[in-house]
């Protein structure tokens, strides 16, 4: 891992550097890349920040928000950019919905992460597997460089550590982590806001969504598994955003809860042949290294891949893996 003060040095002698967000951005994207812009901002640059998908509109509330650009970065050309600062990116590739990207040999690719999955992928690394969310780290980062934490960043790293741990509820949850939170919470953050608008905003389509998931779910030996089809999506007509977070959620509040269940997965078709999986689990079940066979990653408790193939055939795969692993 590279050096904090090596990584500070880096940014403040970059004269253009671009922030993109992960694919389908969560909390802790957004908010940990718009606190490093506002850092940046105060240093007196002028760093661009991009996101391939469309940003959640239940973050339209964090300050900054309006300065992130709706466009993958493959469209953009890369060549008077100097760093390329990479946050809650656990590869390389996940940044972009496309496989064209060329990333100049001059750009120098600054990695800011937590996942565990995560190869050290940068020029500079500063990858921390034991942190709840890239937004923490950012948060250490900041105190070793003496950043000063404006009720801006407080609100944008707040958000990212909040909806990370999923409330606090998420086994990776430490007092670390509460601490932290209760300092920028000192600093400026609105917790009352944050809480509303990250977990308490969803569209009246979604509890249509959590139906849909809750009535096709099926428990076996030790696991519970739903899905939601193609099909099922189009008739809800619910954004794909939005949509996201929700699934998210109830793989997470829903499955994961019923009792004597040690691992949860929902498997969402998002177009014909192409299925995501969320994969949840309690205590040590390390799920990582299930996506991670499946060509996804993540972390201890908390992972994902993408199937190219049916359902029903995703559906099999990882039934199939998951109880190798049970035994």
């Amino acid at each position: 891992m590279d050096s904090p003060k090596t990584i500070l040095k880096t940014l403040k002698t970059a004269k253009k550097i671009l922030i993109p967000l992960h694919v389908r951005p969560d909390g802790d994207s957004v908010g940990s890349a718009l606190a490093l812009y506002h850092f940046l901002f105060d240093l007196g640059k002028k760093p661009t920040i991009v996101s391939a998908d469309p940003t959640p509109e239940i973050f339209y509330f964090l300050p900054g928000i309006k300065r992130i650009k709706n466009i993958d970065p493959a469209k953009l050309d890369l060549d008077p950019f100097d760093v390329l600062l990479l946050v809650d990116n656990a590869d390389l590739s996940r940044f972009t919905n496309t496989k064209d990207l060329t990333i100049p040999p001059k750009l120098l690719v600054v990695n800011i992460d937590h996942h565990v999955t995560n190869p050290n992928f940068g020029d500079l690394n500063y990858v921390v597997p034991d942190a709840t969310s890239a937004a923490e780290v950012v948060y250490d980062l900041f105190k070793l460089w003496k950043v000063k934490i404006t009720p801006e960043i407080a609100n944008c790293l707040l958000t990212g550590i909040y909806t990370d741990t999923g409330g606090f509820l998420f086994p990776a949850t430490t007092a670390s982590s509460l601490t932290k939170a209760a300092n920028l919470i000192r600093n400026g953050a609105d917790r009352d806001k944050i809480v509303e608008n990250s977990f308490r905003s969803w569209s009246p389509k979604i509890p249509i969504v959590w139906g849909t998931i809750l009535n096709n779910a099926k428990s076996k030996r030790g696991l519970v598994y739903s899905t939601i089809s193609y099909r099922e999506m189009q008739k809800i007509k619910v954004e794909p955003d939005e949509l996201y977070s929700a699934r998210s959620f109830a793989v997470n509040n829903f499955l994961l809860a019923v009792r004597g269940i040690k691992v949860s997965l929902l498997f969402s078709e998002e177009r014909p042949r192409y299925v995501k999986v969320n994969i949840r689990s309690k205590g040590n079940f390390d799920v990582s290294k299930i996506a991670k066979e499946m060509g996804g990653g993540g972390h201890r408790n908390a992972s994902a891949f993408a199937y190219n193939g049916s359902l029903k055939e995703s559906i099999s795969k990882t039934l199939k893996l998951m109880s190798s692993k049970l035994e």
